[in-house]
């Protein structure tokens, strides 16, 4: 059992693979979301709310024995092993732990130590959110099953100039500094770069560099 310590810091993150290429199916407000889970890390956020609760084992229906949920506590992780149904050990210690809980809009990484799986979410389409953006970092993600540009009315996310958002590229975090609406610079060479866009189930980090401030998502359906 092997868990990378994963640290914060301003120039750099080190960890993970974000999910892409999900589907979602919905029917007024109840729905499900397939996300594909490689081996490896990947950085998520739950796209709908479980009906019964938002323990781990009911967020990550895929998960298997060997794998570890990563959660951030705002200086650092939380390493949560999953050993079997209702079993959790501390990831650093392997003393046993309460079964992690994933909050609606709450960010985390899937350590997955098995094959290649798919993981269904399946719960309440949440059409809107209050999510809270402390000063520093948040890991955080969109509480609604959508996608596309990160300045859309739909993620209304709230934007102050000088705040950087952390997206996982594979190999490493582009780091985006949001300098306006629809300006957006490379937060090492300060060049100009396209607007960010998230996809389903995508996780990322909010560096704030502003007030702490409300992250209010109300998605309109037409």
């Amino acid at each position: 059992m092997r868990t990378k310590t994963l640290l914060i810091a301003a120039a750099a993150l080190a960890v993970g693979v974000a999910s892409s290429m999900a589907q979602t199916y919905s029917q007024n407000i109840v729905g499900y979301v397939n996300t594909p889970i490689p081996t490896g890390y990947s950085l998520l956020v739950a796209p709908v709310s479980p009906n019964t609760t938002n323990n781990a084992e009911a967020v990550l229906p895929s998960l298997e024995s060997g794998d570890v949920l990563l959660v951030w506590t705002g200086g650092g992780y939380a390493q949560d092993y999953y050993s079997g149904p209702g079993d959790w050990l501390d990831g650093v210690t392997y003393a046993s732990i309460p079964q992690p809980v994933l909050l609606p809009g709450q960010g985390f990484f899937y350590q997955n130590n098995n094959a290649l799986k798919t993981n269904t979410f399946v719960g309440t389409v949440q059409l809107s959110n209050t999510v809270a953006l402390a000063t520093g970092y948040s890991l955080v993600g969109s509480t609604a099953p959508i996608a596309g540009s990160i300045e859309s009315t739909n993620f209304n996310i709230p934007f102050a100039s000088g705040d950087v958002v952390l997206v996982w590229t594979g190999g490493g975090y582009a780091q985006d500094y949001y300098s306006g609406p629809g300006d957006w610079l490379d937060g090492v060479t300060y060049s100009s770069i396209p607007v960010p866009t998230l996809s389903l189930s995508q996780g990322f980090f909010y560096q704030n560099n502003n007030a702490p401030v409300n992250w209010v998502e109300h998605v309109i359906v037409p």
